[in-house]
């Protein structure tokens, strides 16, 4: 159990330590050399960085609830295992056919609440990974419908009808 923890743990830090910016500075330093008439470049790259830096974070979220979720399954790995040793030795000892009956029914209503239960804690995990990965882009979507503007050069519109 303890390989498959840290081989979780591996794989997050490998995937986080995938650092996306530094190709994507030297991308956007490509396109702020280039003059495109009525376009301010500037503005352009200014808002593309503030893009990248959005979905970054969104990834940053994503991959948060991916560790979460994995961490979450390995901690129940290990307590269903725990509990199946444990429900194991139970049975061994019920005496009368009654009396494992009644072992193995209270056994399955108990898997069955404990099932319904670690399913509602999976689901508050990845609604909360969701969640924080959306606002990250809904968050910067207005600003940059917003700097439209700057970018392709208009100007401010008058208050005159």
């Amino acid at each position: 159990m303890a390989d498959l923890s840290q081989q979780l743990s591996a794989w997050s830090k490998a995937v986080a330590s995938m650092d996306m910016t530094t190709s994507s500075e030297q991308m956007l330093n490509m396109i702020a050399a280039l003059k495109v008439p009525g376009v301010n470049m500037d503005a352009l790259v200014a808002s593309q960085r503030d893009n990248l830096e959005a979905l970054n974070a969104a990834n940053q979220a994503a991959l948060e609830g991916m560790k979460a979720v994995g961490e979450w399954q390995a901690k129940l790995l290990q307590e269903t295992m725990r509990e199946l040793t444990a429900a194991i030795g139970k049975l061994s000892q019920s005496g009368s056919p009654q009396q494992l009956l009644a072992a193995e029914s209270d056994l399955a209503k108990k898997a069955f609440a404990t099932a319904v239960g670690q399913m509602q804690e999976l689901t508050q995990i990845v609604i909360q990974a969701n969640q924080q990965a959306s606002a990250a882009i809904a968050k910067r979507i207005p600003e940059s419908l917003g700097e439209i503007k700057d970018v392709l050069k208009l100007p401010e519109a008058s208050g005159k009808a």
